[in-house]
């Protein structure tokens, strides 16, 4: 027993506990990142792809059955309109599919809330017990983002 009959705590090392949020903070920061560019890519190749094939066949049905001489008659006007037409829909079928809205919604807010507790690690404005509870439940709370 120590001598002043208190008893001892054991030292937190406040630095493995920031270096731990900042590895789960890098995480999701990736995880945010990757679900953005391809939400971006999906939503660019369903616009781009519903504008030309808009654009295909209102040129098809103004120009008759020969489009550009020699190069494009309406029977290849309409197969490659019905490409962009099913790439346009693969592209926004994924996107709902894998849910890439809420993806970036919560790795937004892992991030957010991992800056925040990586702030109070950092300044030690908490105690380490109160920082380990709250990181906690950050990870079960957000867990696909912080792998």
């Amino acid at each position: 027993m120590p001598a002043d009959d208190k008893e001892t705590k054991p030292q937190v090392d406040y630095a493995a506990l920031e270096q731990r949020v900042r590895a789960s903070l890098a995480a999701a920061d990736e995880y945010t990142w990757r679900n953005r560019k391809l939400n971006s890519t999906l939503s660019t190749i369903a616009i781009i792809g519903s504008a030309l094939t808009a654009f295909l066949t209102t040129l098809t049905a103004a120009k008759g059955p020969v489009i550009i001489q020699g190069m494009l008659d309406w029977q290849g006007a309409c197969s490659l309109g019905a490409i962009m037409s099913v790439t346009t829909t693969i592209a926004s079928g994924l996107n709902q599919q894998m849910d890439i809205s809420r993806r970036l919604m919560e790795g937004s807010q892992c991030v957010g809330r991992l800056r925040a507790l990586e702030l109070v690690v950092t300044t030690r404005a908490r105690s380490a017990v109160d920082i380990t509870a709250e990181y906690a439940e950050i990870l079960r709370t957000y867990a696909e983002a912080t792998r």
